[in-house]
């Protein structure tokens, strides 16, 4: 009666050194927590960029060419809002430079008729 837990014993023995002394699984080795600057962490910006390719190439051709076509447009949306932007800023700068100009010729001729 003894013999049978002594061989399962014995057999989990053998299994754990096997896992053990296997090349396939690294060593577990605890390491101290120390503090994380922010320096030290990865960037998320690979690790979404990597799921986005990922779900990417899961999809089909045809969702593929969705995907491909919404971002064009979303992208040709973009730099259209920013051209309008910088449209606008240099518009204000030739107005500013307008309105400082009008300014100098004003004080200039009332000033004279003092």
């Amino acid at each position: 009666m003894n013999s049978q837990p002594d061989q399962e014993l014995e057999q989990r023995l053998q299994q754990l050194e096997a896992e053990i002394n296997s090349p396939t699984s690294p060593p577990v080795v605890a390491q101290p927590q120390q503090p994380v600057s922010p320096t030290d962490q990865p960037s998320v910006v690979p690790i979404v960029l990597y799921r986005f390719v990922n779900w990417f190439k899961g999809l089909s051709n045809v969702g593929k060419l969705i995907v491909v076509a919404v971002a064009f447009f979303v992208g040709l949306a973009i730099l259209r809002i920013v051209l309008r932007l910088v449209a606008a800023a240099i518009s204000l700068a030739i107005l500013a430079v307008l309105l400082y100009f009008a300014y100098r010729f004003l004080s200039a001729r009332t000033s004279d008729k003092s």
